[in-house]
């Protein structure tokens, strides 16, 4: 009798185990992505500050659906630095001069630039009405003693046009809010930074393989983006990235 009933036991267990699609796709490596598992992949990037699993069965067709909560305001905060330490970069492929390193004209810059509110607004009814997308520099204004500063020491007139851009453009992405970025996306929201998702498919094949859907969606406070022209491979592949 006991045998009997460990026998029904560990076939139960077994059977659920098969059963876990769910299970199935996060603990599944994919072909392409071999560095680790599905799971290990979306659940431990920095995307997602939410993550909801389900399984589907369509017509005999099983699959498991992944939604990501992004977390839109690291994503933003992550934006800006990157983007600030580009201009930065760029700008010293300009200037020529001894008397300062990146840091020392980004602190120049801090000193006699600003963003300038009106053009900033300006630029983005311009977006939303003309779709007429500016420059992220031409947002801010710098006063006649920074070209001065930078000319110390220094033989680049003739490239003070791109470090002016450059240093305007570090300054537009310290100084810009997170709502302001999420705006200049074309995203709007009262009262914060937008609501995205991203939803992803697995399909789980017969012999326990699984494959990524063609079927997914990148969601913009509830509604789908329509012209979205994103491949699922390439979606998922930002959740393999590692800094």
């Amino acid at each position: 009798m006991k045998y009997v009933l460990g026998a029904a036991l560990a076939a139960f267990i077994f059977a659920g185990c098969g059963d876990d699609d769910v299970g199935l796709v996060k603990n599944y490596t994919l072909p392409d992505f071999k560095s680790m598992s599905i799971g290990a992949a979306i659940e431990g990037s920095k995307i997602c500050k939410n993550i909801t699993w389900s399984k589907e069965e369509n017509g005999g067709l099983k699959t498991v659906k992944m939604l990501c909560d992004v977390d839109v305001e690291q994503r933003l905060k992550s934006y800006k630095q990157e983007m600030l330490d580009s201009s930065l970069k760029r700008v010293m492929t300009f200037y020529e001069g001894k008397a300062y390193d990146a840091q020392g004209l980004f602190k120049l810059a801090k000193e006699h630039c600003k963003l300038n509110e009106a053009k900033f607004q300006e630029t983005l009814k311009n977006q939303r009405q003309n779709r007429i997308f500016e420059e992220e520099w031409k947002s801010v204004d710098c006063d006649d003693k920074l070209k001065g500063e930078i000319l110390k020491e220094s033989n680049t007139e003739i490239y003070m046009d791109s470090i002016m851009e450059c240093l305007k453009a570090a300054v537009y992405y310290s100084q810009i809010t997170a709502e302001q970025l999420d705006a200049s996306f074309g995203h709007k929201k009262e009262g914060g930074s937008s609501k995205l998702a991203i939803e992803l498919n697995f399909i789980v094949n017969e012999g326990k393989s699984v494959s990524l859907s063609d079927k997914f969606k990148l969601i913009t406070n509830g509604k789908e983006d329509p012209v979205n022209k994103m491949k699922s491979k390439d979606v998922i592949a930002g959740f393999y990235e590692r800094q």
